[in-house]
């Protein structure tokens, strides 16, 4: 299970993030929730499922590989569009709520850094779990 400590960070950032806005509500917070929980179990049931198959194969198949690489890939995509269409309606409702020109210059000057928190973290869960020697 150590091995997916930075994946349980990650959504647990995520639901921290959800959680704590006051732009969703309660109902809206649960679907979110249950959503990234049946997540994690998938991912890393499928990714355990991936491993077993080639365990103890020496030297480790391209196939195993392939597979790895294909199935991270594809989560890759069912982790990040939501909490990257979670993060703009946050910032849109963010901007909305506002009322000076300089708050909302701020505010747009804050995506500079979450873009590319977003981006790294992303690069970082394809390599970590779906790198390809």
């Amino acid at each position: 299970m150590q091995q997916y400590q930075g994946f349980l960070i990650t959504i647990a950032l995520i639901l921290l993030i959800v959680l704590t806005s006051r732009y969703f509500k309660w109902w809206m917070k649960g679907i979110i929730t249950i959503y990234y929980i049946a997540f994690a179990y998938t991912f890393i049931t499928g990714r355990n499922e991936i491993d077993q198959k080639y365990e103890g194969i020496r030297p480790v198949p391209e196939a195993y590989w392939d597979e790895n690489s294909e199935w991270v890939y594809n989560m890759s995509h069912f982790l990040y569009v939501p909490i990257f269409v979670i993060l703009v309606y946050i910032y849109i409702r963010w901007i909305r709520r506002v009322k000076t020109a300089r708050a909302k210059v701020l505010i747009v000057l804050t995506l500079i850094p979450a873009t590319l928190l977003f981006l790294f973290s992303h690069f970082l869960f394809n390599f970590g779990y779906g790198y390809r020697p």
